[in-house]
């Protein structure tokens, strides 16, 4: 969560962001990650520009928790430079996120982590996964500004993102 919150904390409001929008197209802003959308769902209500500004770290590091790393099922994943790749494209991508994964291990793309897609990971080479995984997540982001080239501001930052995961040999400790 630190990883992620490293390139996702504090508020921003960018109007090119369809994650700073609530329910009602209201231009709400995002905060330590979480987009307008998920904090709606969480709280359950649009939130405002307010509601937004003074979300807790804590209450953040909570929905990550609950709506992402366990929805992943996370601490199933054998390989944590996998767990932590994954769990920020779930993050940044939404659910597809988790079918890029899916794609990469030639699974049945449906956007939901049960027991196959777990086994898939734990049965993959740890390295190459994350590796194929990694470049999959590179093309997907050249793919958003091709098809949306007002999303290129973006696209610096997205790259410095995901080429900050390196793949540590000595991130899982047996």
């Amino acid at each position: 969560m630190k990883r992620v919150a490293r390139w996702e904390g504090g508020y921003q409001a960018h109007k090119s962001d369809k994650g700073n929008y609530n329910s009602r197209g209201e231009l709400v802003g995002t905060n330590w990650g979480v987009a307008a959308f998920v904090y709606e769902a969480w709280i359950k209500r649009p939130p405002s520009a307010e509601d937004m500004k003074n979300m807790k770290k804590e209450e953040a590091w909570q929905i990550f928790q609950t709506n992402f790393w366990d929805n992943m099922l996370g601490n199933a994943i054998e390989d944590q430079n996998i767990g932590n790749i994954l769990f920020d494209g779930y993050v940044n991508h939404g659910r597809t996120g988790l079918r890029i994964m899916q794609r990469v291990l030639g699974l049945k793309v449906d956007g939901v982590v049960g027991e196959l897609t777990i086994a898939a990971i734990n049965k993959a080479n740890a390295k190459t996964l994350f590796l194929t995984y990694q470049q999959a997540r590179v093309d997907f982001y050249k793919q958003i500004v091709r098809n949306k080239p007002s999303q290129q501001v973006f696209l610096e930052g997205w790259l410095r993102r995901i080429y900050s995961f390196k793949y540590e040999v000595d991130s899982n400790p047996k």
